[in-house]
């Protein structure tokens, strides 16, 4: 059995705290509890917003992401799936997507990788250091069996695969009736 491992990575405009990040911080909140009420979801690094620390210890950002030295910068998610079509599913519909549609009001252009996916053992424990290694093996050999991305995937035994849209289609439906029937849950803990 293997686990998918998703890291995501932008850099804000202006550190936590200020007013031009804030609707990023206010979203927070119901992005993780869409994401963990999300079909295909097994576990996520929980941002403490008050801190901005994580909950799987201290964030190692991407080599390629060193020009910005300010943690309060700093917008990385990392997250643990059954398939690339859940965090698919996830990422472009609901909470997630509408959040993604404002993007460049709170996170710089890069033209480095936002993300990046991995396949880990179902009993492995991923950290950000072995993310990071693996988002800057992305930007710098491209989509690998090592670390992938939407456009070009692999499957756990590294064989090239395509992204099944009917399957995330399925999943955003899914999780789109979860979500109504969420409305009355406890918000999540960040």
């Amino acid at each position: 059995m293997h686990k998918l491992a998703f890291l995501t990575v932008g850099v804000l405009h202006e550190p936590v705290g200020s007013p031009r990040v804030q609707g990023f911080v206010d979203r927070i909140p119901s992005v993780y509890a869409a994401a963990d009420q999300s079909d295909g979801f097994n576990a996520r690094s929980i941002r403490d917003v008050n801190t901005w620390k994580h909950s799987w210890g201290e964030v190692v950002p991407p080599n390629c992401y060193r020009q910005c030295h300010d943690e309060l910068r700093f917008a990385m998610t990392l997250s643990l799936w059954t398939d690339l079509e859940s965090v698919a599913a996830f990422a472009y519909h609901g909470p997630h997507a509408e959040a993604l549609t404002k993007r460049r009001d709170w996170i710089a252009a890069s033209g480095l990788p936002p993300y990046v996916a991995w396949w880990v053992p179902a009993d492995h424990v991923v950290d950000w250091q072995e993310a990071a290694e693996r988002l800057d093996h992305l930007h710098a050999n491209g989509s690998t069996a090592f670390a992938f991305n939407f456009s070009h995937p692999y499957d756990p035994q590294g064989k090239s695969i395509r992204l099944d849209s009917a399957k995330v289609k399925s999943k955003a439906a899914m999780n789109k009736m979860l979500d109504s029937h969420r409305s009355d849950a406890p918000p999540a803990v960040l």
